[in-house]
């Protein structure tokens, strides 16, 4: 049963993780033609959110799964690199959602690439449009932190 488990945790981290690692690298060059003016990149823009943002609540599955290995099944409890890659996982996840995402949210306002009635913040809208020279290199620092944890958390694994 244990060997089911870790093959949908392997799986379900490379649909899962590899899609919103893509996409949140992706979103600063495309901030920075959207600003730069590129009539497509707003659309991109959009689909590269949507595609962190629900990639991203899905790839929960990933942890959970290493939790229920870790602690149910006994899988590695004895090596402390699984022990250190699930707590990298959860961090991770912790940097997509509260960092990443939301400064993706503030890119998307900040390029006008939100669609009418599309955002109820009117307060994030305004705040946006005041500090929008340092978003590009947060967005690519938030997504090049997000992708440093997992790349470490899947050497920690093969260990």
């Amino acid at each position: 049963m244990s060997h089911f488990f870790v093959f949908l945790h392997v799986v379900t981290a490379i649909l899962f993780i590899g899609p919103v690692a893509v996409t949140t690298s992706m979103f600063a060059p495309t901030y920075r033609k959207a600003k730069g003016g590129d009539a497509g990149a707003a659309g991109q823009l959009r689909l590269l959110h949507r595609i962190s943002r629900l990639y991203g609540m899905i790839s929960l599955v990933v942890p959970v799964l290493g939790l229920i290995l870790l602690f149910g099944f006994g899988e590695g409890k004895g090596e402390y690199g699984f022990h250190i890659a699930t707590l990298l996982s959860i961090i991770a996840w912790a940097v997509l959602l509260f960092l990443v995402i939301p400064s993706q949210r503030r890119g998307l306002v900040a390029a006008n690439a939100l669609e009418a009635g599309d955002n109820p913040f009117t307060d994030e809208a305004a705040k946006a449009r005041t500090n929008t020279t340092k978003l590009p290199g947060q967005l690519a620092m938030f997504a090049g932190i997000f992708n440093l944890l997992w790349f470490v958390t899947a050497i920690l694994m093969f260990v």
